[in-house]
């Protein structure tokens, strides 16, 4: 009876095991996420700044025009990004440390990490032009500040 048991014990924890690792397979299944700023959520398309605000379809079709626009500058500069913070890795690993290569791959991160930023309050800027004074009212209470996350 005892053989009987820790074989029934073993294949017990066998089958869990095989579920527990079978769980896990749709999870890696789905899309990835949509590209940045893009996404459709409960606020529906656009930037994260727009969430909420009802756009009309003219609003919706000029807004994807500027996303559309900055979309080859955003690659470039994620580009530039990479390869900067590759260099950096490449100086970090080398078995003699360059510091003239390490500090131009630092400032070339910097730049990109500027023009990046450049180009996102630009975009946001020529978003917000696009809304209604009602528009622009709402989009500030949807952005008010919350309190201190825990």
């Amino acid at each position: 009876m005892k053989d009987t048991s820790m074989t029934f014990t073993s294949l017990r924890a066998a089958a869990l095991l095989a579920a527990a690792c079978l769980a896990g397979a749709p999870a890696f299944a789905q899309d990835g996420p949509p590209p940045p700023g893009l996404d459709r959520g409960p606020g529906g398309p656009g930037p994260h700044f727009l969430r909420g605000v009802d756009l009309s379809e003219a609003q919706q079709d000029r807004l994807f025009a500027i996303m559309h626009e900055a979309a080859p500058k955003r690659r470039e500069i994620d580009k530039a990004r990479r390869k900067a913070h590759e260099a950096l890795r490449e100086a970090a690993a080398s078995a003699s440390f360059d510091d003239a290569k390490a500090a131009a791959a630092a400032q070339a991160l910097g730049q990109a990490v500027a023009a990046d930023e450049l180009l996102r309050v630009r975009t946001e800027a020529q978003a917000m032009a696009l809304l209604t004074p009602q528009q622009r009212e709402a989009q500030r209470k949807d952005r008010a500040p919350r309190g201190p996350r825990d």
